[in-house]
């Protein structure tokens, strides 16, 4: 039975998995495609901070996608700065009570509401990275079968050598066909150096592939294609709907409506976080779009040049 991620000890334990999708291949193309999924969840999010944050943009929505959530604690050397931390105690309803911070630079231990506050990306504490290795691992997969497709359609023949000779024979016709040569010819009396072959017989034996019905590669692409529109759909990034033959308007809405919903929990449970850390420290002014179903939604976004994007 798994845990819900309620207390802290089930956030770090839901935290700590290695993997969601099963054993992910340490490869470069499972790491390409988490890195590049990542970039294309967060594009659609965009913050107003505080000026004196610019150097700290980036690690703010870094901390907040990834992580799930992020402190804002008020110290006397920076100010109210955003901190990775740890959760610590416990509520009535099983949701820490107290924030730790412990870095090079700072060591802050306080209690959430009165010391600080929390920027949550969810309810249950929990980042975008399972999402992200849950779409990450089949893409690389699906890509690397594109990848053995492609190598596979470029064997549109096979030949077989009965001898030496016949196989030296054969590395010199490809060799040669391959430079260029119009027209390329071999004498098998030549090459007849085994006593099991006959003059009646061929040395060398040739297969043709049938390349054309054993082609799949735009069906992997397809695939891909599908795997690519369904994590859109996740995060609500609007990349269109695959349309299927005699599917109606209605459930065309319904599937956008779908797509909505991860997003629109990302941005209500950002809005509650946002009008607490406001409440808390109101000299912030902390203001954020979030873009999902082809919709900029803003929270508070009024021009001030005391924020930075």
């Amino acid at each position: 039975m798994p845990t819900i991620p309620a207390s802290f000890e089930a956030i770090n334990n839901y935290n700590s998995k290695l993997s969601v999708a099963g054993t992910v291949a340490n490869d470069e193309t499972t790491r390409y495609y988490m890195r590049s999924l990542y970039q294309r969840l967060l594009s659609g999010a965009r913050f107003k901070l505080p000026k004196a944050w610019s150097q700290g943009v980036r690690y703010f929505k870094n901390v907040l996608y990834s992580n799930g959530f992020i402190g804002i604690i008020k110290t006397e050397e920076y100010g109210v700065i955003p901190q990775l931390c740890t959760p610590s105690g416990y509520g009535l309803f099983l949701q820490p009570t107290r924030l730790i911070v412990a870095q090079p630079f700072v060591n802050f231990e306080g209690k959430i509401g009165e010391d600080c506050e929390v920027i949550h990306l969810t309810g249950d504490w929990c980042g975008v990275w399972d999402i992200i290795e849950h779409y990450a691992v089949r893409l690389a997969t699906a890509m690397t079968s594109v990848d053995v497709g492609l190598l596979n359609s470029r064997v549109a023949l096979l030949a077989a050598a009965k001898n030496k000779s016949a196989k030296a024979t054969l590395d010199i016709l490809y060799q040669k066909i391959a430079a260029g040569e119009t027209f390329v010819s071999y004498d098998k009396e030549g090459i007849l150096t085994d006593d099991s072959i006959t003059g009646d017989e061929d040395p060398i034996w040739a297969f043709a592939m049938d390349v054309k019905n054993n082609y799949v590669v735009d069906k992997l692409l397809e695939n891909v294609e599908t795997i690519l529109h369904q994590f859109d759909a996740e995060v609500g990034i609007l990349s269109g709907t695959i349309k299927k033959e005699r599917m109606l308007t209605d459930e065309v809405q319904s599937n956008n409506d779908d797509a909505c919903a991860r997003a629109t929990t990302w941005f209500n449970e950002l809005s509650d976080s946002f009008d607490r850390v406001n409440t808390l420290f109101p000299e912030l002014k902390l203001s954020f779009t979030l873009k999902y179903g082809g919709e900029t939604n803003e929270y508070r976004n009024e021009n001030d040049p005391d924020r930075n994007v």
